[in-house]
């Protein structure tokens, strides 16, 4: 039987990170730390999708979560990321719960002295800080990637969630009551939903880290290549192969064993080409 405070202690090893006691601070570094190690990625998407005879998957465990990036540099996408992340949360001892945007985003909001704060590695995004939910404007930018976390209500804890990307508004704005609790299971059909061939992250070879220590963030996809840096400057580049590709995930994300290859792969069985589908 898998011990969960062994895998809390493998996760806080993969994030490079000590066990503390719950602090605002504590859990800066956590999301700083899990932004800039878990990828946010179809890949792994991909692969689980296939390795279940290309039907639809059950979100992996706390433990294999773990363990696929210690093997295989695995991540993930909001629910994927978003929900094992809370379960690291929750098992060193902060009070948290999920909460639901736009009816199908999964954030997490926690409790720290009475204060609520919203968190989420799960959007590639950069909330390297967690936001606290009051009164006032919010922004958590990098470069020309600006997320405001707006109050529409804050009496009724209403809020919602707008994203920029240079000047352009970015994605849906979600709206979210911040002390409605929501479970996983309440989003199980969005889950069957977002794991259907034609979904959007079923259709695309799609890759994201952040690099603060390089002040820049790397950023696939399918065939193209971008690094934005923390000045707002960003370098484009187009690659013609797969071994092009690997080669940038092992020496520019720093993913050596992420099997870009098999996703590739994946996608080709569902009849896209990632080197001649339009991405803008």
């Amino acid at each position: 039987m898998v011990n969960i405070n062994d895998t809390i202690t493998k996760y806080l090893d993969c994030l490079n990170i000590h066990l503390e006691k719950p602090s605002y601070n504590y859990l800066e570094q956590i999301c700083s730390a899990q932004l800039n190690t878990y990828p946010f990625e179809n890949i792994s998407k991909l692969l689980y999708f296939r390795n279940n005879n290309y039907s639809n998957f059950e979100i992996p465990s706390f433990e294999l979560f773990t363990e696929n990036y210690c093997e295989y540099n695995f991540g993930g996408t909001c629910y994927t990321l978003n929900s094992n992340l809370m379960i690291l949360l929750k098992g060193i001892g902060f009070d948290c719960y999920h909460v639901m945007l736009g009816e199908e985003h999964l954030g997490i909001i926690v409790k720290i002295d009475n204060k609520h704060f919203y968190v989420d590695c799960g959007a590639a995004a950069p909330f390297f800080k967690p936001v606290h939910l009051n009164n006032y404007e919010n922004i958590s930018l990098f470069g020309k990637d600006e997320v405001y976390i707006l109050p529409e209500e804050p009496q009724r804890n209403k809020y919602k969630y707008v994203r920029y990307t240079n000047g352009k508004k970015s994605g849906k704005t979600w709206h979210f009551n911040s002390r409605k609790e929501a479970n996983v299971s309440d989003f199980n059909e969005l889950i069957e939903k977002s794991n259907k061939p034609n979904a959007p992250f079923m259709t695309i070879l799609r890759c994201q880290l952040y690099q603060i220590h390089k002040q820049r963030s790397v950023s696939l996809v399918n065939n193209t290549f971008s690094i934005r840096y923390s000045n707002g400057e960003t370098s484009v580049q187009t690659l013609s192969s797969a071994e092009e590709i690997r080669a940038v995930i092992s020496e520019e994300f720093m993913l050596p064993k992420l099997p870009v290859q098999d996703a590739i792969d994946v996608l080709e069985t569902l009849n896209i080409d990632i080197f001649t589908q339009n991405t803008n």
